[in-house]
């Protein structure tokens, strides 16, 4: 399932094959399903924010990654990378780089870490705080992001 944000522009899901608790890998079916719902969902682009905690669950099923299956099946991709249960996932660098692949990005973008809540929605965040500035560029003059924050 994903999730729109900004309908057309920016949404958000968990990775595929998110199962809450233990997990030893996910197959490549399972995968596929996933792509297929977010190309009917209108998805062009992918900013994925899983860790090298989480990228070997893909590796038995996809030996040359979920990136590159993702690039392979014809989605853009952006990685920035960090691990899950971290209370600051990520720097102000960090968020300004996001920003930066989410205006590169074709459009639109879905941004995912595991379940699709945390690290994504931090992401998420300050994607919208720099739309409120920068709005305009992508048809949103005037944007208010403050009452789409979770």
């Amino acid at each position: 399932m994903a999730y729109w944000v900004i309908e057309g522009l920016l949404a958000t899901s968990p990775r595929p094959g998110y199962q809450p608790g233990w997990e030893s890998n996910v197959p490549r079916e399972h995968v596929e399903i996933w792509v297929e719902e977010k190309r009917q969902f209108g998805v062009a682009s992918i900013l994925c924010l899983i860790s090298r905690d989480q990228l070997p669950l893909y590796e038995r099923s996809l030996p040359n990654g979920l990136l590159h299956f993702y690039r392979e099946v014809g989605f853009e991709v952006a990685h920035l990378p960090t691990n899950d249960g971290l209370t600051e996932p990520y720097t102000p660098d960090q968020y300004e780089l996001a920003w930066e692949y989410f205006t590169r990005l074709p459009k639109p973008v879905l941004v995912h870490c595991s379940a699709g809540y945390d690290r994504t929605g931090r992401v998420v965040n300050h994607i919208l705080q720099r739309l409120e500035q920068h709005g305009d560029r992508f048809g949103l003059n005037g944007f208010n992001g403050h009452s789409l924050r979770r």
